[in-house]
């Protein structure tokens, strides 16, 4: 059966990225809460490396981090948020890759076939996501990186991946918005520029979200 209503709504599909630590979480509960829109999300616990393994911080996550944001998307059959974007475990897997030279395995010389072969699949991982992404969603809210980061090893990590996420938003043909400030401020700035939906307040929505955290 078919929907015939010319006047009903096309979906709309906004994915929230941001490094970690930017609060993309919460921001996307605030405007979930704000809009009523479904927020897909994918647990840590479903993309976190199971095995010691040499890649499985990189390929293993990056793998598991796409399967499930995809099938996780695929079962919200209207307009939705999506919490990180079928981008964030590539983006996160290839930051580790790019920073990880202290590491002592990624010294050895037998260790090389292993770089070679993570540089080059994150490099076709990637044209997997980018195209997958420009295909399911309508548009990004990028939330941008405070300005006193890298200052630590693992700021230098959340850097880079704010680095590869904004380069390919800016690659892609999809609008994108890349925005800072107090969540109030975010979740009134998005829901304006997307023209959201309300359902309720959004005062009430960020109270609710920050509660939540």
């Amino acid at each position: 059966m078919t929907d015939d209503n010319p006047d009903k709504p096309a979906p709309l599909r906004i994915a929230v990225t941001g490094a970690p630590g930017t609060g993309r979480a919460t921001v996307c509960t605030a405007l979930a809460l704000a809009t009523g829109l479904d927020c897909a999300s994918v647990s840590d616990g479903l993309v976190r490396p199971r095995t010691p393994r040499r890649l499985a911080e990189t390929v293993d996550a990056a793998v598991r981090g796409f399967e499930q944001r995809v099938d996780g998307e695929a079962r919200i059959p209207g307009s939705f948020l999506s919490d990180g974007s079928v981008l964030h475990e590539w983006a996160v897997a290839e930051a580790t890759r790019r920073t990880k030279r202290l590491r002592h395995w990624a010294l050895s010389p037998l260790d090389l076939p292993y770089r070679i072969f993570e540089e080059r699949y994150l490099l076709a991982h990637h044209r997997i996501v980018a195209r997958h992404a420009a295909t399911t969603y309508d548009g990004f809210v990028h939330l941008r990186l405070p300005e006193d980061a890298e200052a630590t090893a693992d700021d230098a990590r959340r850097t880079v991946v704010d680095r590869l996420l904004l380069d390919t938003l800016q690659q892609s043909s999809l609008p994108y918005l890349v925005v800072g400030g107090s969540l109030e401020q975010i979740v009134t700035h998005v829901t304006g520029m997307w023209q959201l939906p309300q359902r309720i307040p959004v005062g009430d929505a960020v109270s609710a979200a920050l509660r939540a955290a």
